[in-house]
């Protein structure tokens, strides 16, 4: 049994709605529960294809059309309720987190009575008491749902695409299925579609490795359970006839030819100036509300999972050829939003380049080692060892040795002097230089700063981090303001982790959650 029906039968023996959603609404929404595969076939599936999963993966979603109409109305009820309040609880977090303020969740104590009485009707269903406590109910749940929508408005895909992938522990299937369900039934905007697309990508895919995923059903299987989920979320069909499956035939003929470019990319820099992020952008925003089809859907999901494996192995390639100080600098962070828009995932260029010795030579500039200068010091010492040893009998020495002594004691105090006036000033050692901020609005948030020749690179305190999205962005046009009197064209600040938390170049400005 699933998580709604255990919540039917202890409402049916102790009659306590209010304790049993609230423990197990937050338990799914908060921990990664395992879930099986449905047995029955999902619609659209064949035969031949029912069995062709990319293996039994435990963490993959339980997705099932309704076996009992019986129980149908009252498990719609409680999926409904449910999933409204995982979905609270994420843009709860999203709005603490991310946009850093003060969540104001929906008061659902009159949802919760609502679905309290109509669980408790004895009559059939379809009695005027059933009709009347059903109306009530879509009522308050139809209330809940646009004061989440008014307060997602607030919400960009990117404050989603963070909470969802740094969520610890991780965001459960339930919990994605109630995110895409509030997406697929939201008043349609290309907001709410890259919403969605994002979502049903992560629920419909397991990663490999940090960077990398695989999807989890063939693309025909994937097909049949996005159309079973939904017919169990109540969705409207939005294209059906002839003429809609041609448009969406096409358009997953589409999807196919941009995986296909993507996979002829011989180097990164071809993949960028095919510009192929963008084009897949513009064709998502102009296939509308047929974005929802789900076969065009199951389409887009697999775009975006092999582009961004794609664009993965190029880096890395690239990364191997040219080194990562290079690719940093020619490219810097301006390809970053679109291609995780695109992929359905964070991808941040300077976490891909992280293991290039050039980056990490640049961000913590760490000082070389002097190796002259200790042998330096321990043949000074050895010659003033010696000079003190023969110091008590000093005109009882052969005059001959004691000459030697003294020129070799000479030579090694010049050589230790050398060492360190002129080796360790070696401008070649030096891969970054300090930079000194006489500006007080600017040194307030910055605990260090150092330069390359078109970067300034610095440190933040953790009073950043407490500052909203707009003052943050504002506190970073200062300092690119002032990087730019210094003669530099770019600021990049870093936790003291070493993690990109803002960069800018003047024509773009992002902010990012390492």
């Amino acid at each position: 049994m699933n998580v709604f029906e255990d919540l039917l039968d202890e409402l049916k023996e102790e009659n306590l709605l209010e304790d049993t959603v609230l423990d197990k609404i937050r338990a799914a929404s908060r921990v990664e529960t395992p879930v099986q595969f449905a047995s029955a076939k999902p619609q659209g599936a064949t035969a031949e294809n029912a069995d062709v999963s990319n293996g039994e993966d435990p963490n993959a979603p339980a997705i099932e059309a309704p076996s009992d109409p019986r129980d149908f109305f009252r498990k719609r009820a409680m999926e409904e309720v449910s999933s409204l309040q995982m979905v609270d609880h994420v843009l709860s977090g999203v709005e603490r987190e991310h946009m850093k303020v003060v969540p104001v969740a929906f008061n659902d104590l009159q949802v919760k009575k609502a679905l309290h009485t109509f669980l408790n009707i004895t009559e059939g269903f379809g009695t005027p008491e059933h009709v009347k406590a059903e109306f009530v109910l879509m009522e308050r749940t139809q209330a809940w749902s646009t004061a989440l929508s008014e307060r997602d408005e607030q919400i960009t895909v990117a404050n989603v695409r963070r909470f969802c992938e740094n969520s610890r522990p991780a965001l459960s299937s339930q919990a994605l299925m109630a995110l895409a369900r509030f997406y697929r039934n939201s008043p349609f905007s290309e907001v709410v579609r890259g919403k969605f697309d994002f979502v049903m990508t992560r629920l419909f895919s397991r990663g490999i490795d940090e960077h990398r995923r695989r999807v989890l059903f063939e693309h025909a299987e994937m097909i049949g359970h996005i159309s079973t989920l939904y017919n169990n979320w109540s969705s409207i069909a939005l294209h059906d006839g002839e003429e809609s499956a041609a448009e969406v035939a096409a358009a997953v003929v589409r999807f196919k030819t941009l995986i296909g470019e993507a996979d002829q990319a011989e180097r990164f820099g071809d993949l960028i100036e095919a510009d192929l992020f963008n084009r897949i952008r513009e064709f998502k925003e102009e296939l509308g509300e047929m974005f929802y089809a789900p076969d065009v859907t199951a389409a887009a999901i697999d775009c975006n999972i092999r582009l961004g494996n794609r664009y993965v192995d190029l880096v890395e390639q690239e990364r191997e050829l040219s080194g990562a100080a290079t690719i940093e600098e020619k490219y810097g962070y301006s390809f970053d939003q679109i291609v995780s828009n695109a992929a359905g995932k964070t991808l941040l260029l300077v976490d891909l380049l992280r293991n290039g010795e050039e980056i990490e030579d640049v961000v913590e500039a760490r000082p070389q080692a002097k190796p002259a200068a200790k042998p330096a010091r321990r043949a000074h010492t050895q010659a003033a060892d010696k000079k003190r040893a023969f110091s008590f009998n000093l005109f009882g020495v052969n005059r001959w040795l004691l000459a030697i002594l003294v020129i070799t004691a000479f030579l090694s105090g010049g050589v230790y002097v050398w060492a360190e006036k002129f080796a360790g000033t070696s401008s070649s050692m030096i891969t970054a230089k300090e930079l000194d901020i006489n500006d007080a609005d600017v040194r307030q948030h910055i605990l260090k700063a150092r330069t390359t020749n078109e970067t300034v690179y610095g440190v933040i305190q953790p009073t950043f981090e407490s500052m909203d999205d707009d003052r943050k962005k504002a506190y970073v046009q200062k300092v690119l303001a002032f990087a730019q009197d210094k003669g530099y064209k770019k600021v990049n600040l870093l936790n003291e982790q070493g993690r990109t938390v803002a960069y800018s170049n003047g024509e773009q400005l992002e902010l990012f959650t390492p």
